[in-house]
């Protein structure tokens, strides 16, 4: 079935949501939403009688279906040495600042690269948290690692793998709900499935990565860091390389998922596994339009704000070996789906991938 660009877009679009860091925001009641993942009601309304969202949902996506190619088994050899590779997140200093870590090392300029970027996200007080860490070589580069930041919809990622981890079948169940929760990042979708199978399944996989399993408590995380994440990560990476799933309709979703500034600057050359999370900061969103300018109060770089944030979370598979990462930032997000603005994190996503691909 093919779709015009600007109808698919448009639905896309009105369908995106995402959850709120309220301190109220837990899986036993409706999840208060803003930001540029909400639908507008005149984008609804304009496109609900042309094609319906089901349509829309079951049409792949240029991204999945342009999305390269991976080594099978080279992406699986990696599994077994995962233990040693949490171990080495676990061990990763968090003094300040930027820092490397293992025993290979990439160019000065490419480690000056990666420093200026954190400067430049940072120049207006804005918090930035990350981590990556290359399979190959275990080693990497990590800023602020253990700050306190908001998840956002990155928590959907992990949550959504676990599930499927103890209930296989509840992706015949599911099926459409874990592509939009995905793919759209889709809040209602995603509740749906929580609802169903609650914390539990996430809970084995912070024990099984050593991560505390307050992670799992609520539905979308207050404040937990990127080196948690990237523990968790480490799971979901040898979830969708494991042999039932590896290459599967439900693993192609991490190709496209909405708003990942991975996707969009690396997706055409590697093969990704992304999720993104966002929120703009906006006062009201029911008919919010990305393009609005942010309020200044959310562009403050307030410590104790956390209503807005662009986030990226995944796996690159690239000529050297995969690498995972988590980004955490709480810049306020203006990029609507895929357009508009450009996304906050694109040229840090490029000179992390410039330090791992110099990594030796």
């Amino acid at each position: 079935m093919k779709i015009k660009p600007v109808i698919l877009t448009a639905i896309i679009m009105a369908s995106l949501s995402l959850g709120s860091c309220a301190e109220n925001s837990d899986s036993s009641s409706a999840v208060t939403t803003s930001g540029s993942e909400q639908q507008t009601s005149a984008v609804q309304s304009e496109t609900d009688s042309e094609v319906t969202e089901e349509e829309i949902v079951d049409d792949e996506s240029a991204f999945m279906k342009a999305a390269p190619a991976y080594d099978t088994e080279t992406a699986k050899s990696y599994i077994e040495h995962m233990p040693q590779v949490r171990d080495i997140i676990s061990g990763v200093s968090a003094d300040g600042g930027l820092t490397a870590f293992g025993d290979a090392s990439a160019s000065e300029e490419a480690f000056k690269k990666l420093s200026e970027e954190a400067d430049k996200l940072t120049a207006d007080g804005h918090k930035l948290s990350f981590i990556m860490v290359d399979l190959e070589t275990q080693s990497g580069v990590a800023f602020e690692p253990d700050t306190a930041m908001c998840t956002q919809s990155t928590i959907k990622a992990v949550y959504l793998g676990s599930v499927l981890d103890s209930y296989p079948d509840a992706y015949d169940k599911y099926r459409l709900d874990f592509r939009k929760a995905i793919v759209n990042s889709n809040n209602d979708s995603y509740m749906a499935i929580h609802d169903a199978y609650g914390s539990e399944p996430l809970e084995k996989w912070c024990e099984e990565t050593g991560v505390d399993k307050g992670f799992a408590e609520k539905a979308f995380p207050r404040k937990y860091s990127a080196r948690d994440m990237l523990k968790l990560w480490t799971k979901l990476y040898c979830f969708l390389n494991s042999d039932e799933i590896q290459h599967s309709e439900f693993a192609s979703y991490y190709a496209d998922s909405a708003c990942s500034a991975t996707k969009i600057m690396l997706g055409a050359n590697f093969p990704v596994q992304t999720k993104a999370g966002w929120e703009s900061g906006k006062d009201t969103w029911k008919n919010y339009d990305p393009r609005d300018p942010v309020p200044e109060e959310y562009c403050d770089g307030d410590p104790s704000n956390d209503e807005s944030a662009t986030n990226d979370t995944g796996v690159v598979y690239t000529d050297k070996g995969p690498y995972i990462f988590v980004i955490y930032s709480d810049i306020p997000f203006s990029v609507y789906y895929d357009h508009i603005d450009p996304n906050a994190l694109n040229d840090l996503v490029m000179a992390l991938n410039e330090y791992q691909s110099e990594l030796k």
